[in-house]
């Protein structure tokens, strides 16, 4: 049976059509002749998820994404429904998570199933829990975000700081400063020129430093006799004589104590002449009264006494 050149041209077109679809979906990875089931997961962010990236169970790839779907909430939020497509001979329960993960720095992003031993087997058209995990790089930066605001706070205390060092150390506060220090060394100079003379005095033998000696040995020498002498003076002293009379002392305080409270109290002819107005006013008015007669006796002995040398008595 022959062909004509128009049926057999049209064969060779179908055979590449069919062969380009086929080339085309195993280039995608998508498995030719075998049956997938498709499970759904949804994410607020796929990082860099892209069809035909790898799905694993436990290390091992057991498919692949089909497709991503983006859909728009009422409220403008978007979020993304990924399909992908497992190998119908592995079963997990439905709820396993489906984590998006980066498997190294340079790697793609890849999905995984993370099993959960319990609840019913997942079918074909099921939807599970997404999640993902954030890269190596998202998470430095996560680590590096707060210590890079801490550093920038530091930095501009710093800077802050350094301002007011300037404003302070201005051209007359340095001029100080330098003579400052000027001023130190020649008195860090000074002490080391001491030292080196006392050095000297001390290697020498000086006969100077050793009268100071001598003269300090004589002077503690002195002191010590001092004090073995008050020593010995306090030992002399007999402490039962010494309280006999300090008790002595408190019983004549307690009865001058008890002598001026009877003459506050108006006793006795001390305490009547203080407390008796009365006999004041009079012991004062006669006190008066003398002082009078005293000052006319001055002015006028003759009232009162009389001489005569023949016995005779002459009256004023």
């Amino acid at each position: 049976m022959k062909f004509s050149k128009e049926i057999k041209a049209g064969l060779i077109a179908v055979l590449s059509i069919v062969g380009f679809v086929l080339i085309f979906q195993f280039m995608k990875g998508k498995s030719l002749f075998t049956t997938d089931n498709i499970f759904y997961a949804k994410y607020s962010n796929v990082e860099g998820v892209e069809p035909a990236s790898k799905v694993s169970i436990n290390g091992l790839k057991v498919g692949q994404v089909d497709r991503i779907i983006p859909i728009t909430d009422k409220n403008g939020a978007v979020h993304f429904v990924v399909a992908f497509a497992v190998d119908n001979d592995f079963s997990f329960s439905k709820e396993s998570v489906v984590e998006v993960f980066e498997p190294g720095i340079m790697a793609a992003k890849e999905m995984r199933i993370n099993l959960a031993y319990k609840g019913a087997v997942a079918k074909d058209g099921d939807t599970l829990v997404g999640n993902y995990k954030p890269s190596l790089i998202n998470n430095l930066g996560q680590q590096v975000e707060p210590v890079k605001d801490k550093l920038q706070d530091v930095l501009q205390k710093v800077d802050s700081l350094a301002y007011s060092a300037n404003q302070v150390l201005d051209e007359k506060n340095r001029a100080e400063i330098r003579a400052l220090l000027l001023s130190l060394n020649r008195t860090v100079a000074s002490f080391e020129g001491t030292s080196r003379q006392a050095n000297a005095l001390v290697a020498n033998n000086d006969p100077r430093l050793q009268r100071v000696l001598d003269n300090a040995n004589v002077t503690m020498i002195s002191a010590n006799s001092a004090v073995d002498k008050y020593g010995r003076l306090a030992e002399s002293i007999d402490t039962q004589k010494l309280n006999q009379t300090v008790a002595n002392l408190d019983a004549t305080v307690s009865k001058l104590n008890n002598v001026i409270g009877g003459i506050d109290r108006g006793e006795g002819s001390l305490g009547k002449v203080i407390k008796d107005e009365e006999l004041y006013n009079n012991l004062n008015e006669a006190s008066n009264n003398l002082n009078k007669l005293i000052e006319d006796l001055k002015a006028n002995p003759k009232r009162y006494l009389n001489f005569s040398v023949f016995g005779k008595n002459t009256k004023d």
